[in-house]
């Protein structure tokens, strides 16, 4: 007998790690029960103002070709809100990453040839505590695109380009359920330059 209770602890722990592994593909399957709200997405303007779209540049000062960011603004709410007990720690949300799609504004298009391809980017370790509010700034326009169709040929000219970014935002509360939301930005592409002063009289 005493040489079959150690193997009867191995089984034992072996179990249990299975009943956890279970469990841990349960928590992901089901639904959270935060979900992300984006309250707005903003941009800003070549003078560096901020407003509720992006103008782009596509070819900056000096020949400098940069990558655009923009911010989300992010609370996180409760499907089914508590009014007894309200929200845990485990309501909280962890941003991981981001899906960036862009569209035109009348309808489909083709990509790389009407607008940029579609980007992935990951945020860097962002918790979102429920009920409040987290600005989060993410790069929504990746230089590389501005070298190429359809943005590259707008450098030397007056066009405008006007585009519709569809934003997709993935991330997980603290029993690891998954969340995510969809936000759109307006962008303006374009070889915007210098204002020259006037000159003095």
């Amino acid at each position: 007998m005493k040489k079959i209770a150690p193997t009867l602890k191995v089984l034992a722990v072996a179990a249990a790690f299975v009943m956890l592994a279970g469990c841990n593909t349960l928590s992901r399957n089901a639904e959270s029960s935060s979900m992300i709200v984006i309250e707005s997405i903003t941009g800003e303007t070549i003078e560096g103002d901020v407003v509720a779209f992006l103008e782009s540049d596509v070819l900056g000062t000096g020949g400098i070709i940069g990558a655009d960011t923009a911010t989300a603004n992010i609370i996180i709410r409760m499907i089914n809100p508590d009014p007894i007990n309200g929200p845990s720690q485990f309501n909280d949300v962890v941003l991981t990453n981001y899906r960036v799609t862009f569209e035109l504004p009348a309808g489909p298009g083709t990509p790389g040839v009407d607008f940029p391809f579609p980007f992935d980017g990951n945020f860097s370790t962002v918790l979102c505590q429920v009920d409040n509010s987290t600005a989060v700034p993410f790069v929504v326009v990746l230089a590389a695109a501005k070298q190429a169709a359809p943005l590259v040929g707008l450098v030397g000219t007056t066009t405008v380009l006007e585009l519709k970014a569809k934003i997709e935002i993935f991330g997980h509360d603290l029993t690891d359920k998954p969340v995510a939301a969809t936000g759109y930005l307006t962008i303006y592409f374009g070889d915007y330059q210098e204002a020259v002063p006037a000159p003095k009289k």
